[in-house]
């Protein structure tokens, strides 16, 4: 039974670790020691205290710990925060337990404590209860200027009231399919599938349609609008070639982004096949071209590179932009959130050097590779030049007091997404 009992604690994917009441850690399993960033030979003759205590992001973890060693309590369920000696910083739920033995072996009694990484998970909850909080102030903004911008139609010199009702309404309608793809799939929980703070603007938008009708046929548009998004489909999986795809997103892109002299390169090593929804690979290598585009400066380039390696495809979208800073890479994956001020991005048109997102993008992305099983990756660094996040690039490399080349800029900084995809049998 001991050995049968050993093989399943060495076997399990959550941490586990024995501590006897002196404090020493008298056993621990290849899971506990990868998710803590602590050697096997480190626990010999040492308490938990040495190990742990130097770091104070690690209170919560030890007063766990100190609860059932000290004070003969334990703990169904816990979640707290650790800091690894590398200084990677895990969301841990922590469970806590009594060892039993027999009165003759008291010695080898003590506390067991199971744990399991839940980071992503948190990352995801709070991804969620920011969308929530988020987008009820980035659908609040567009329609108090559409609101405002209707009183003034009855003007006869209105075309700058009508473009602000359209870019507005386009700004409205990208947030409402962006949150749409996200709620779609099923990602929140079911008493989420229709968002009450949608339906009270609908109950809003009617109102405004009885109290003003002269505004009629605009409010009836905006109203079809969010009962469409509020629909939910289901998306198809097809035996995907993804070359086809690439290039059609990449034309389009360069059309959009006309405007402007951001070169766009394609190295594509093959034609492979994946499972996904086509849509989804489209949609999500615009994202990211997008958004490629947009922290680029003109005069720079952008490389969209596909390759093979076994058992999966690599899918790559290489700028020469001004980068990340290492505060955001932190939270660029948990959804709504912005480097600069949103006021901002509202000035600016789509591929816009500096136009950003609503930060639902890269949320969106995420969530599609847990659905459809494809690994998002980012590699970033930012400008040397403007280290901190307040710091503006010109947006022409010519302009740049700094580089005197595109070879040079390229070097000062740049982003790379990575998107892994599995390889269809």
């Amino acid at each position: 039974m001991e050995n049968i009992s050993s093989a399943i604690i060495e076997s399990m994917s959550d941490g586990l670790i024995v501590l006897d009441f002196h404090g020493h850690i008298t056993r621990m399993n290849p899971a506990a020691s990868e998710l803590l960033g602590i050697k096997m030979q480190e626990i010999k003759n040492k308490t938990y205290s040495q190990l742990f205590m130097n770091e104070p992001e690690n209170d919560a973890f030890n007063d766990l710990l100190l609860d059932g060693i000290q004070n003969g309590e334990t703990r169904l369920y816990g979640e707290v925060r650790f800091m690894r000696r590398d200084g990677c910083c895990l969301d841990l739920g922590v469970t806590t337990s009594f060892l039993r033995t027999e009165p003759a072996d008291e010695e080898k009694a003590g506390i067991v404590v199971v744990f399991k990484n839940i980071t992503e998970f948190k990352a995801l909850d709070r991804a969620r209860r920011r969308v929530l909080d988020h987008l009820s102030h980035e659908l609040k903004t567009p329609l108090s200027i559409i609101l405002a911008s209707l009183k003034r139609l009855e003007s006869s010199e209105n075309d700058r009231s009508l473009e602000r009702i359209r870019r507005n309404l386009e700004r409205l309608q990208d947030i409402q399919r962006e949150v749409e793809d996200i709620v779609k799939q099923g990602t929140f929980e079911e008493t989420h599938d229709k968002l009450p703070w949608l339906e009270h603007t609908l109950d809003f938008v009617q109102l405004l349609e009885e109290e003003k009708p002269v505004h009629t046929e605009a409010l009836r548009f905006l109203r079809t609008r969010i009962e469409d998004f509020i629909s939910i489909s289901k998306s198809k999986l097809l035996d995907v070639r993804m070359g086809k795809h690439i290039q059609k997103v990449v034309d389009s892109a360069r059309e959009l982004s006309s405007h402007r002299s951001v070169t766009i390169l394609t190295r594509l090593k093959g034609d492979y096949r994946t499972m996904i929804d086509p849509d989804v690979l489209e949609n999500t290598l615009m994202s990211l071209l997008k958004n490629a585009i947009e922290n680029t400066p003109d005069g720079g380039e952008i490389v969209i590179s596909l390759w093979h390696q076994p058992g999966s495809i690599v899918l790559e979208i290489k700028d020469s932009g001004v980068g990340i800073t290492e505060e955001s890479q932190k939270h660029i994956f948990g959804g709504f959130y912005h480097s600069l001020e949103t006021d901002l991005y509202s000035t600016k048109k789509p591929f816009d050097f500096g136009a950003g997102g609503k930060g639902l993008e890269l949320l969106r992305i995420k969530i599609f590779g847990d659905i459809y099983h494809f690994q998002v990756e980012c590699e970033s660094t930012r400008c040397q030049y403007i280290p901190r996040e307040n710091d503006s690039c010109p947006g022409v490399i010519a302009k740049c007091l700094h580089v005197h080349s595109k070879e040079q800029c390229a070097q000062s900084g740049g982003t790379a997404f990575k998107l892994i995809f599995l390889e269809a049998l």
